[in-house]
């Protein structure tokens, strides 16, 4: 079977590799040379070669699990190494679809493959033999298509990939994956519960008790989402929540929200935020942000109540 040789070592490579490593996958993991991680992925087992090295450009599989925006250097600096024909795959399409990775590079297979969950959670449900899922794209395969996606599902096997592998576009997956993360998970979700927090305490409620509702009980109420599906959820919440659901519904999801939020697809659909993107230090706008959130009265509830 074709090996695949994972580039990088964060949370989600080290997740790739371990699940695969221990499902008998052929698989190794290339980082740059003085990197501190060699130590940590022999701790574990597996094998590991030097970005840049003869060995590392013999190999005919590649996945690329640095960030997105480290891609087109990566490229730039080593597709000269690689054989023709080397299948390169992506986790998240945004990388190919802003630098045109097909046009640039055509003499290799460029596939999507993205498991649909964080580094952690591919372990951790791995290790459980929890739900896990995924998408892929062939678009960009000429020949050997059929061979390929054989390879590919056991690829997704030896993931723990039990929720199906879907076909998908590159331009698909990435617009989903910007819209999700700009309309919900990471500003809606986060930012919503840190209000609410905030407005209970002020109101005299128990920090502690505010965290609970606000903070921690997100897992469970999604856990139950995920597991009943919306029509399930609904059959299962309280009569009190049920008739609270529905006015804050008519209260919060308004035109103007609606509006806002699809605004934010126009604008990823549009290329505008890759435009943006390119003006951003993204350093500097995660101090910010860390700053915001350090000060933040559920910041300091969280820290009290997670200190053991």
């Amino acid at each position: 079977m074709m090996r695949l040789t994972i580039i990088g070592f964060g949370n989600q490579a080290r997740a790739w590799a371990q699940n695969l490593h221990d499902s008998h996958f052929p698989v190794r993991v290339a980082l740059r040379a003085q990197s501190s991680s060699f130590e940590s992925a022999k701790s574990l087992g597996l094998e590991t070669v030097e970005i840049g090295s003869e060995e590392f450009y013999q190999d005919k599989a590649f996945v690329l699990l640095t960030p997105d925006d480290s891609h087109h250097e990566f490229m730039l600096m080593h597709a000269h190494g690689f054989q023709p024909g080397t299948t390169l795959l992506y986790n998240h399409g945004f990388s190919l679809t802003k630098y045109h990775f097909e046009k640039n590079f055509p003499q290799f297979h460029h596939v999507l493959f993205a498991v649909k969950a964080i580094g952690a959670e591919i372990r951790r449900q791995y290790l459980l033999k929890g739900k896990l899922g995924g998408v892929y794209s062939l678009e960009y395969i000429k020949e050997n298509s059929d061979e390929l996606l054989g390879w590919m599902k056991k690829l997704a096997d030896g993931l723990g990939l039990n929720m199906g592998l879907y076909p998908t576009t590159f331009k698909n997956e990435t617009q989903a994956d910007l819209y999700s993360e700009q309309g919900l998970l990471c500003s809606v979700v986060p930012y919503t519960a840190a209000k609410v927090f905030e407005h209970l305490v002020e109101s005299g409620i128990e920090p502690e008790l505010a965290y609970f509702e606000c903070w921690h009980e997100l897992k469970l109420i999604v856990d139950a989402m995920v597991e009943k599906g919306p029509q399930g959820f609904y059959d299962l919440i309280s009569p009190n929540a049920l008739i609270g659901s529905e006015k804050g519904y008519q209260k919060l999801m308004t035109g103007e929200f609606e509006k806002n939020l699809k605004s934010l697809l126009q604008d990823i659909q549009s290329e505008k935020f890759n435009h943006e993107i390119e003006k951003v230090d993204v350093e500097a706008l995660r101090k910010t942000i860390n700053t915001r959130w350090e000060k933040s009265p559920l910041m300091e509830t969280f820290k009290k109540m997670n200190r053991n």
